[in-house]
């Protein structure tokens, strides 16, 4: 039996878990998923794909059976490209560094932490100060958290948000019982219902045709002026225009975008998020699509994918399945 390992993510992968997979289960690692030479010999026999995504345009894999994402995202996998019967399944993991993040970005923000900190550095200012009779920070006892997506990231970040006093409401588009720590838990049709009232809105929804373009201007205006929007989501849950407009009039009090409208390319390994120039406005914390990438995300992620390929080459259940071809 025969393993596919496509793509940088995917190698690294590989090496972190050789000591866990089956001894009998031949393993092909391509590092560069456009090695044209390599890959389509190591395609044809592939029973098992381990990567980030899959192509129409890369040479047929007939014999595959299992598709193992190294992301919980499988949106780049084009799925009328593979065999009928293929099980896609998909790896986790990150609930907590990502719940820690949008804690910390929401301190952060409320804290105006980057703010102060940055005028203190470059200028030594005390205006923020009671030194110079400033302008009080906020901070996040007693505010509103509502959360969009109450599925694994969701309920993480509702459960390291409560000890901080917040009340804490959620939307979700699939019915489910919310945790005590959370107050409310909205169908995601009444969104509209829930996001006046809150102080921050986490974004924490799978991608999909009812979350594309989620918040538009619309929905940015239903919000409070000072509330804050923290995005670890996907970057198309969010109008791009919409977004930056409210941010750079001040429409709403500000923002923390991880995930972006335009990734690197080979030829642009630095390029921006996004055709506007988020990074210039004062109000927003950007980072580059890593709140999971933390070294016990990795691990965890690792054992899981190794968990499941040792699964699928012993005949068991697998774990984590999207959907099947």
């Amino acid at each position: 039996m025969k393993a596919l390992f496509l793509g940088g993510v995917a190698a690294d992968t590989a090496r972190g878990i050789r000591a866990e997979l089956p001894a009998r289960l031949d393993t092909v690692v391509l590092d560069d998923p456009l090695d044209r030479a390599l890959l389509p010999a190591a395609a044809a026999d592939a029973e098992i794909l381990v990567s980030n995504h899959w192509r129409a345009e890369y040479p047929p894999a007939p014999r595959l059976r299992l598709v193992q994402s190294v992301a919980t995202g499988v949106e780049l996998f084009d799925l009328d490209a593979m065999p009928k019967g293929v099980a896609v399944c998909n790896a986790f993991g990150h609930e907590t560094a990502i719940a820690e993040y949008v804690v910390m970005a929401m301190l952060a923000l409320h804290h105006r932490l980057f703010e102060i900190a940055g005028e203190f550095r470059a200028h030594g200012s005390w205006r923020s100060s009671w030194v110079q009779g400033g302008v009080p920070h906020g901070e996040v006892r007693g505010t509103t958290l509502g959360i969009v997506g109450y599925g694994r990231v969701g309920r993480e970040v509702a459960r390291r948000a409560a000890p901080f006093g917040l009340r804490i409401l959620a939307a979700n588009r699939t019915p489910r019982e919310a945790d005590p720590w959370v107050e409310r838990l909205y169908p995601l049709a009444e969104l509209d219902r829930m996001l006046p009232v809150c102080d921050t809105v986490a974004l924490c929804t799978a991608l999909g045709p009812e979350t594309t373009g989620l918040i538009d201007a619309r929905r940015l205006a239903l919000m409070k002026p000072t509330a804050f929007l923290i995005n670890i989501a996907r970057g198309a849950v969010i109008d791009e225009d919409a977004i930056y407009a409210a941010l750079r009039d001040r429409t709403i009090g500000g923002a923390a975008l991880d995930v972006w409208w335009q990734y690197p390319t080979p030829a642009e390994p630095n390029r921006r998020g996004s055709r506007h120039p988020f990074h210039e406005l004062p109000n927003v914390i950007v980072t580059p699509h890593n709140s999971g990438w933390t070294t016990g995300m990795v691990r965890r992620r690792w054992d899981e994918i190794a968990d499941n390929i040792g699964r699928f080459v012993r005949g068991d259940s697998l774990i984590n399945v999207v959907t099947t071809t």
